[in-house]
């Protein structure tokens, strides 16, 4: 009878285990995936890796990091994958697409209506544009009208930028100022040696890796006005529009189970970032719900 007993203790266990391991997987993969990342097992990711606090290598390692990496590698554990980053310039990430360098884009690409065009966005994070200058600079800007006349930075490919600074020369125009020249850049890195070196006034990162660089370099930049942004617009991940689109539905869903599970907040407060939160996938939109709207 004892032994009967045990026997059935011992078979309640196992059928508890299988239940509690049938649930997790169902918790982290209810969602399908395209045949080709079923049977490589990895979700490729096309990024320049050198955008700050969000997807860059330190010096000296090999290791993806930041806000970004911690999102797409909780991405894709729940998905039951693993992933790999692939470098790709910043104006090479929807070619890249394209061509099927890699599956997802990244590195901290906006929305705008041709990119909408081109590919499926999906917004994780509420970002925006501003301008680094040197340090012994601050105070000397507060817009961006005052730098009419000027040559500044940006990265190459930055068509939100672009759009916006088209607008600022138009005003520029009607006070009667010359137009803000803008130089592009293939790097964030290139574009602020420049203003170290006194060969531009300014540079545009976006607002989040404005405030990282100014914390790891406080003695050579600074930012202008009082929390100016140039534009506002959500950082997004990107997907051909071409073929499969489970890889897409399923970063959709697996991002929306973070933000209701609180992984995603969490991520976003260990990089000190959280401002930045969003309450929902920005799915092909140009704007972001931020959290608490």
């Amino acid at each position: 009878m004892k032994t009967l007993n045990r026997k059935n203790r011992l078979l309640a266990f196992a059928s508890a285990l299988v239940l509690v391991g049938t649930s997790l997987g169902m918790a982290f993969a209810q969602v399908d995936l395209p045949a080709s990342i079923k049977v490589s097992g990895v979700l490729r990711v096309g990024s320049q890796e050198t955008y700050v606090p969000a997807e860059f290598r330190q010096e000296g390692s090999d290791e993806v990091v930041g806000f970004t990496a911690d999102i797409v590698k909780e991405i894709a554990k729940r998905l039951g994958i693993t992933h790999e980053y692939i470098h790709a310039e910043y104006s090479a990430l929807i070619p890249g697409l394209a061509a099927d360098r890699f599956d997802m884009g990244s590195g901290g690409m906006s929305p705008n209506p041709d990119r909408l065009e081109a590919v499926n966005m999906v917004g994780y994070f509420q970002s925006g544009a501003t301008f680094i200058v040197r340090k012994a600079d601050e105070g000397k800007y507060e817009t961006a009208q005052d730098f009419c006349g000027k040559t500044i930075g940006a990265l190459q490919g930055a068509g939100t930028i672009a759009a916006q600074i088209e607008k600022e020369n138009a005003q520029c125009a009607s006070s009667g100022k010359q137009p803000i020249n803008v130089e592009s850049f293939t790097t964030t890195p290139d574009g602020l040696q420049q203003v170290l070196l006194g060969r531009i006034e300014a540079y545009l990162p976006d607002y989040a890796q404005t405030l990282y660089i100014i914390s790891q370099q406080p003695d050579d930049f600074a930012t202008i006005g009082d929390n100016y942004y140039l534009v506002k617009y959500p950082i997004v991940f990107t997907f051909s529009k071409d073929g499969d689109q489970r890889l897409f539905n399923a970063v959709i869903s697996t991002l929306s189970d973070m933000m209701a599970d609180g992984t995603y907040i969490d991520i976003l407060n260990n990089w000190g970032v959280a401002a930045g939160a969003i309450a929902e996938p920005a799915v092909n939109s140009l704007t972001a719900k931020q959290l608490g709207e």
